[in-house]
């Protein structure tokens, strides 16, 4: 069972946002007409746990909440009372100056912004991730359907596709079948951001498909790269 907790940076009324995400949880799982424990089974989430965090009593992480996204097939922006009544755009822009409540982090020091709009009929999404210092030498590989392009922004990152591994710094990058095993870290002193494209398949709709590796959701862990 998975019941531990993250944060969404950038939240000023933690008690107020868990009532409302947990109003939308309750409704969506309604609407699709489910039981805590039918959502239980089909998240390996708890009922007790699904029934406080359905009443506000309890905080998810972010890997709960895209298990519980996509079993009750509900956008994670729509759980936060960001879904629009309008149709879908046909384009989407994203402003420099946007606000730091735009990451979301998690206790090990990854963090993302999602850059990607919700297009009518969406092909791509696009993800900012941010990589802290890590004395780590292992990688968990991950592979995926589609294709993932990556270029550096800050930093130095150390990428493992297959066998190979890359030291990528600011400005290179790479595009690749994302159905062979990669994973990323980084290989510098300070924190490195990247860039990241891949085309869209169910959860890693999301998040980005190495978040979701590194924040334990389910997404297919291939082996360990020494």
């Amino acid at each position: 069972m998975y019941e531990e907790a993250d944060t969404l940076a950038g939240m000023s009324d933690p008690a107020g946002l868990a009532r409302a995400l947990g109003e939308q949880l309750r409704q969506a799982r309604q609407r699709r007409g489910l039981t805590l424990g039918d959502v239980a089974a089909r998240t390996a989430l708890s009922v007790g746990f699904l029934s406080r965090l359905e009443r506000g009593g309890a905080n998810a992480s972010i890997a709960n909440l895209i298990r519980l996204s996509t079993c009750l097939d509900v956008p994670l922006a729509q759980l936060f009372g960001e879904a629009q009544a309008a149709p879908p755009p046909t384009h989407v822009m994203m402003r420099r100056a946007r606000s730091t409540a735009d990451w979301i982090a998690s206790p090990n020091g990854y963090a993302w912004r999602r850059l990607g709009g919700d297009l009518r009929q969406p092909l791509l999404d696009a993800f900012e991730l941010e990589f802290p210092p890590t004395r780590r030498r292992e990688i968990a590989l991950v592979a995926h359907e589609g294709e993932e392009f990556l270029l550096i922004l800050s930093g130095c990152i150390e990428f493992q596709i297959g066998a190979e591994r890359l030291t990528m710094e600011t400005g290179d990058s790479v595009h690749f079948d994302a159905g062979i095993p990669h994973m990323g870290r980084n290989a510098g002193d300070s924190p490195a951001r990247m860039l990241m494209v891949h085309t869209r398949s169910g959860a890693e709709a999301q998040a980005p498909p190495l978040f979701l590796a590194m924040a334990g959701a389910d997404i297919k862990t291939v082996r360990k790269g020494g």
